[in-house]
């Protein structure tokens, strides 16, 4: 028994050099994820209402024949910056079209993505840059690669809207406290890059050797207290 007396002190030793950053990371991350309630980190609260009542031009709504194209899957009306439009399913993708003319509006140009961003935000600030980010980044969202609008708004709120033009939607808000979440998010699963995936080898040899440590640890305990040594 006395090799083994010996090896694991040493192991444990090691494994706390090994681990303890991670394990530092894991506590200090997870600390900082239950400061923040997860719609502040989303910037919901920066958002406008955006379950207003749609309004129809006076003279209705344009014939759904003008829209309708052996492509077309799928025709919805939706607000859309204090009126309505229609978004048509492609194969190719998605389309938005004027709901009183059928005059198509995708992909949006700068002033119809100034509307979308001024009529969705309700913080306290105002838009100083509207830029067309071809591929737009990783905090797009679901925009991530292609062309998206980037709107920055700035003042006692500072966020990013990312507008996607060819449906009109806000589909991401970002602040500098979302990208600290995501930065420790990153740093919490091990996942450096897409920050998505909890099951990399890394995050699987992190556990496992935290594992060992703790067993190691319990081994040292239960040794010392059976020889009653655990306050020496």
């Amino acid at each position: 028994m006395r090799p083994i007396h010996r090896l694991i002190p040493r192991l444990h030793n090691i494994l706390g050099l090994v681990v303890g950053g991670q394990v530092l990371l894991w506590i200090v991350s997870g600390f900082f994820f239950t400061l923040f309630p997860i719609e502040q980190v989303r910037g919901e609260h920066l958002r406008a209402d955006q379950n207003a009542a749609i309004t129809l031009p006076e003279g209705g709504a344009a014939p759904l024949e003008r829209l309708i194209e052996p492509s077309v899957t799928a025709v919805r009306l939706k607000p859309f910056v204090g009126g309505a439009a229609y978004e048509t399913d492609t194969a190719g993708g998605k389309a938005l079209f004027d709901a009183a003319t059928g005059a198509r509006l995708s992909p949006l140009d700068e002033s119809l993505a100034r509307k979308v961003a001024t009529a969705g935000w309700a913080g306290r600030g105002e838009l100083t840059a509207l830029i067309l980010t071809d591929p737009a980044p990783r905090e797009a969202g679901r925009g991530h690669g292609r062309a998206m609008w980037q709107a920055s708004f700035a003042g006692e709120d500072t966020a990013t809207f990312w507008i996607d033009p060819q449906t009109g939607e806000i589909a991401a808000v970002r602040t500098g406290l979302w990208r600290a979440f995501d930065l420790l998010w990153g740093l919490h699963i091990m996942d450096w890059t897409s920050r998505e995936t909890f099951t990399t080898w890394w995050m699987k040899l992190a556990a496992f050797l935290s594992l060992m440590l703790t067993l190691a640890g319990i081994w040292l305990v239960v040794g010392r207290l059976s020889r009653g040594t655990i306050l020496r």
